[in-house]
């Protein structure tokens, strides 16, 4: 019994260490978060550094997606000139790589079956010239009542059958591409029947020519090809996962290897409807303006894609940064004071990078220049 109040003495005191310790925790303060994460440096350490920064803008960007094309002829430019009847070729006027003009001659030709299309044309053109006076004389003795009625049918169904005949002829002629004008001339002395030319429908460039002097060409056999080579196409392919930022009307710029120019504007014309299932893209038609004349069919380009527009909260990429997962950025709170701010970002369109997040609003001044050394100071800070 007399170690009772020793005992007891002891467990007291026990008690109230163990109590005042708990006090004292519950009284400490916690550290604030933005006190923790906020980054103060000397005034020294801001001039070293040589902060720059930016602000939180409203505003709309694209990006540019860089795609790999072919160039090819737009085959709307493109025409391939044959005979419309067999002849014989008896002078070439034009060939591969040559420049024309619309209507030069690239060819003349000798055709027995138009010398005889043209030659009915003229016999159809005197038999009407016969029926025609001798109906006027007929229409004048009837007046007269010189002429029976019987004489006179005969002699009007005549006129008929020779203006049919004539209109047949000059069809035919009409199908061997001859215009009035040349028909009408067959009637001069010094023309030559059977002559056919064929002509360019277009100014360009002559593709290819297959003829040569006495050469027999059938009807509708290729001779020349000519394109118009002032506007190509460049097929392209979107990857599924870019089709999203890519539109018809979309402007872009064709880069050429070896090209005496920095690219070539053109738009995006077409794309297309099926996705390629081995390689997930989408054939894509671009269509350029050949200043210059320096593109060719067949050459390699690189082709620089302006996507659609985005309208977001931006800052400007170089802003943004990185630790783990979570993106971040350096939000000026005072000339030696840096807040790191966590934000969403999305994908950068060209030099700007869309942001959200708590705090993120236009306006807000945020570190550009000088990112790396400021991030080093605050992973410093919170290893400590």
């Amino acid at each position: 019994m007399r170690r009772r109040p020793g005992w007891f003495a002891l467990v007291s005191f026990m008690l109230v260490a163990a109590f005042g310790c708990s006090s004292g925790d519950k009284e400490a303060p916690e550290p604030s978060a933005e006190t923790d994460d906020l980054v103060v440096l000397t005034a020294e350490q801001v001039a070293q550094a040589g902060f720059s920064t930016a602000v939180v803008e409203a505003r709309e960007a694209s990006d540019t997606l860089q795609l790999p094309g072919t160039l090819e002829i737009d085959p709307r430019r493109s025409w391939r000139v044959s005979p419309v009847v067999e002849g014989i070729v008896e002078e070439v006027g034009a060939m591969a790589h040559d420049v024309v003009q619309k209507g030069q001659v690239l060819a003349r030709l000798r055709s027995t079956a138009l010398g005889e299309a043209q030659v009915a044309w003229l016999e159809a053109r005197a038999t009407l010239r016969l029926a025609t006076a001798e109906r006027e004389r007929n229409l004048t003795l009837r007046k007269d009542g010189v002429v029976s009625e019987g004489q006179w049918l005969r002699v009007d169904t005549e006129f008929q059958r020779a203006q049919g005949e004539l209109e047949l002829a000059e069809r035919r002629l009409a199908l061997a591409e001859m215009s009035p004008a040349q028909i009408l001339a067959l009637e001069s002395r010094d023309r030559r029947l059977g002559e056919m030319t064929l002509m360019s429908p277009a100014d360009g460039v002559v593709l290819t020519s297959a003829v040569s002097r006495g050469q027999a060409l059938s009807a509708g056999e290729g001779a020349f090809e000519v394109v118009d080579l002032s506007v190509l196409w460049v097929t392209v392919h979107v990857p599924v996962g870019s089709l999203a930022e890519v539109r018809t009307g979309a402007k872009v710029i064709v880069h050429v290897s070896g090209g005496p120019r920095p690219g070539w504007e053109g738009e995006v014309g077409s794309l297309g409807g099926k996705v390629d299932a081995a390689n997930q893209t989408v054939e894509g038609r671009v269509v350029v303006t050949n200043d210059g004349g320096f593109l060719r069919p067949g050459m390699y380009a690189e082709v620089d894609v302006v996507g659609a527009p985005v309208q977001a909260l931006m800052v400007p990429s170089a802003a943004t940064f990185s630790v783990g997962n979570q993106a971040y950025v350096f939000q000026k709170a005072g000339d030696t004071r840096f807040r790191p701010v966590a934000v969403t970002v999305r994908p950068p369109l060209g030099d700007w990078t869309p942001v959200s997040g708590a705090g993120v609003e236009a306006g807000v001044e945020v570190v550009v220049g000088g990112l790396a050394e400021l991030k080093s100071h605050w992973l410093y800070t919170r290893a400590e």
